[in-house]
């Protein structure tokens, strides 16, 4: 499995708050299956913006660290960038800083709870700069739930979606794991990420997440999901998300004489 979005860098943010913490999530990552992983830390306009160097050489630093205890996962860098108007010049045209991998994918946050009215323009803005935005977690973000037309419309203009593996196993609530089905079952969901944090609770165990996604959506698709799709990030390649006509937002329930006479 490859894991699109962690806090598995120390010291950064509100993730891992020292290095044997970010050794204890990679090597979690690692027992469980995962291969690779983004270290994604929160860039914010409300902070200091981390400086893209940093983020790197505390990659390739976990990553030797990893090699040294003989942890078999590799770290790449990236971030998870703040949609917020002050981080558009951020992004450069022909510069990778803040994107997955040196890709040309960029992870974007929105606000908390919040919908900018900028957001299809700073979407715009990213894509001007030739990046590929693929928005974080969007099944915990309860104004979007409640118009997912307008993830239809951002899919329609190429934008891609992440989903939390918390999500799909109940960690975030049954809300939350109620639109991340939706949300799969509508074809909505092209990465899994773990968003880890610490190493109790919301950590880089990435397996139930997968269980539950076979259970809804079979074999096939858990491994697109988490490892074909994000090996296209690995090797810069564009993937364009199927646009849903209709979004089915609720599953259909059958009554007794339905079920009696198996009758769709």
């Amino acid at each position: 499995m490859i894991d699109i979005h962690s806090h598995i860098l120390w010291g950064l943010d509100d993730g891992a708050q020292n290095p044997t913490v970010s050794m204890d999530l990679a090597r979690i990552a690692a027992d469980h299956g995962t291969t690779a992983i983004f270290a994604t830390p929160h860039v914010l306009a409300s902070a200091q913006h981390i400086p893209w160097e940093t983020i790197t050489a505390k990659t390739a630093e976990l990553n030797a660290d990893s090699q040294r205890q003989g942890i078999n996962l590799t770290v790449y860098p990236g971030a998870e960038l703040e949609m917020n108007w002050d981080m558009v010049d951020l992004i450069k045209d022909g510069h990778s800083d803040y994107c997955l991998a040196g890709s040309d994918y960029l992870l974007v946050e929105l606000p908390f709870q919040t919908i900018p009215p900028y957001a299809d323009e700073f979407i715009y803005q990213m894509q001007l700069r030739g990046k590929n935005p693929i928005i974080a977690h969007p099944a915990r973000h309860m104004k979007l739930m409640a118009h997912p037309e307008i993830l239809r419309n951002w899919l329609d203009k190429g934008v891609l979606l992440q989903c939390n593996g918390g999500s799909f196993t109940g960690f975030f609530g049954k809300h939350v794991q109620a639109n991340a089905q939706m949300l799969l079952r509508n074809n909505m969901v092209h990465f899994i990420g773990s968003d880890a944090h610490r190493v109790e609770g919301r950590n880089t165990n990435l397996t139930g997440a997968k269980t539950e996604i076979i259970k809804l959506a079979g074999t096939a698709r858990a491994e697109e999901l988490m490892d074909t799709n994000p090996q296209k990030i690995l090797d810069n390649k564009v993937l364009i998300p199927t646009v849903p006509d209709v979004i089915q937002t609720t599953t259909e329930k059958k009554g007794f004489w339905s079920k009696l006479f198996h009758r769709k």
